[in-house]
């Protein structure tokens, strides 16, 4: 089991029994097969974190580990390294690493979030649920009064994202740290911009008209190549969703200054959009077949059928790293909008389940992921020398000998973690990865929209919000593929979302978007 391989590992690393401590089976119904449950399960009922006791009766915090391959070989290795550190820092609690496969983490969350016998204490809202239906549906646990107990962890991040994890006010999550806003920008190849003659605009911001300018010509050159994949690209619609894809209800100017509510689809901004869109089909810059088309931007330009595509980054320098990561040929950036902050920039949080049975000690370890960089750097990174090596610029790569397919660790998902800021830029020479990230949490220039930390409690009109939302799906994609009559089509999709109560739900959203500016 592995309970007992975890133990042996940690007393062969710090030289004492951790049997007490050890790992539980990833299964949220294994069985003890040792006494040491019974002991785990003595120490996690005491609501204080003692630095006093023997560290074999420290409390076990049982933290979710997002598993991206087929296994993660190295995990106990890691977690023995973990708890090692942990009792060198005398911490007061061990840490029990549960790796959860992501195609099946649904499941297997909602098991563990209902099982008192097993349950996991720490985990992230990202790929499972929002923090509004966590609350709701009671799995996870307010963490107001912690505010005192750590008030680091309430200064990291501006005050607005902390709202974007609140409910009524209340903390119930803390945010994943992010830039916590962005830009829309659009990336195409360099040999084809050498080609047209439009270097001189790479980096800058440019208006729709130079954009469209460019496609142009790039289209003249290339007509072989399409110029857009994907058109749904909220900072170029200029609206702050509020948390929902199917924008049923939105604010203008990306939440700006904005407490109006409105009917995206009914805006002239929406019609205008489209025809935008439809421009771009016409002149044959959109891929083809686009509605039975499931290709990724940066897909379609290293499969040499897209010559550039538009996706949202915090800064220019962060868009270039990310297209050398992903993109096969050299590119150039244009940035089309304004560095600004709403709902859609907060992609992440963490949280104590509701079964969890000793919230402090899950609070101490969740501290430690935000602030203490080894802490994070074991769950974004593994074991430096095992699973990565640190270059001469202060960049993570695979360790010698070992891939992608070898490593054991999961070791391009920092995101996934309380404080990927933490850890350092992987596989890139772009050595301001993360810092980059961390000026914008500090930089007071920067917009946010009224929007943040407005959550919508959809209960009253349920079965509304199921009716449009189908309705959107059946309509919108062709309209942002350029692919239909707008008049005539736009003009039977509102009239469709109005006869299935779409100005009920506007209504609802209004009333708790007033009250929730009137509570800030």
């Amino acid at each position: 089991m592995k309970r007992k391989l975890i133990a042996g590992i940690l007393a062969l690393v710090m030289g004492m029994s951790l049997a007490a401590c050890g790992s539980a089976d990833n299964s949220p119904s294994a069985a003890a097969t040792d006494g040491s449950a019974e002991r785990t399960e003595a120490a996690s009922t005491d609501a204080s974190v003692s630095t006093n006791a023997d560290p074999a009766d420290w409390p076990v915090v049982k933290v979710e580990i997002c598993s991206f391959t087929d296994s993660l070989e190295k995990e106990p290795e890691i977690e023995a390294a973990l708890n090692e550190y942990l009792v060198s820092i005398n911490a007061g609690v061990q840490a029990d690493m549960l790796p959860i496969a992501i195609g099946d983490r649904s499941t297997q969350l909602t098991l563990m979030l209902t099982d008192n016998k097993n349950p996991i204490d720490l985990f992230a809202w990202r790929f499972y649920s929002s923090v509004s239906d966590m609350v709701k549906n009671g799995q996870c646990i307010s963490l107001e009064k912690y505010r005192e107990v750590y008030p680091e962890l309430w200064e990291l991040f501006p005050e607005s994202v902390y709202r974007s994890c609140q409910v009524n006010g209340e903390q119930y999550s803390l945010p994943g740290a992010d830039s916590f806003s962005n830009f829309q920008v659009y990336a195409m190849r360099k040999d084809v911009a050498e080609e047209i003659g439009v270097m001189d605009l790479a980096g800058t911001k440019i208006t729709m008209d130079q954009f469209n300018e460019i496609l142009d010509k790039a289209e003249a050159a290339h007509p072989e190549l399409c110029w857009h994949g994907d058109t749904f690209v909220k900072p170029l619609m200029g609206i702050d969703n509020l948390g929902n894809d199917s924008l049923i209800g939105v604010l203008m100017n990306r939440g700006i200054g904005e407490t109006e509510i409105v009917n995206y689809y009914a805006t002239d901004e929406f019609k205008a959009y489209c025809e935008q869109c439809k421009e771009w089909a016409d002149k044959g810059m959109i891929v083809d077949d686009p509605l039975n088309t499931d290709y990724a931007g940066y897909t379609l330009m290293n499969d040499g059928i897209g010559g550039g595509y538009l996706f949202e980054a915090y800064s220019i320098d962060y868009a270039y790293s990310l297209m050398r990561a992903q993109i096969n040929y050299d590119t150039v950036i244009f940035q089309l909008t304004d560095l600004a902050g709403d709902n859609s920039c907060v992609y992440n949080g963490w949280q104590i389940s509701s079964v969890c049975k000793n919230p402090d000690a899950a609070m101490k370890l969740l501290s430690l992921m935000y602030t203490d960089e080894t802490v994070a750097r074991f769950f974004t990174l593994g074991i430096e020398g095992v699973t990565y090596k640190v270059d001469e610029n202060g960049c993570a790569w695979y360790a010698d000998g070992v891939d992608v397919n070898t490593a054991g660790w999961n070791l391009s998902a920092p995101w996934f973690y309380p404080n990927e800021c933490l850890s350092l830029p992987f596989e890139t020479d772009y050595k301001e990865y993360f810092s980059g990230m961390e000026a914008l949490w500090k930089d007071d220039s920067i917009q946010y929209s009224n929007g943040m930390g407005f959550v919508f409690d959809n209960s009253e009109v349920y079965d509304q919000v199921a009716a449009c939302s189908a309705i959107v799906d059946e309509y919108r994609t062709a309209l942002l593929m350029g692919q239909v009559n707008i008049d005539d089509y736009l003009s039977r999709f509102n009239k469709e979302l109005e006869e299935n109560g779409i100005n009920e739900i506007i209504a609802a959203m209004q009333t708790q978007f007033d009250e929730f500016i009137a509570s800030k």
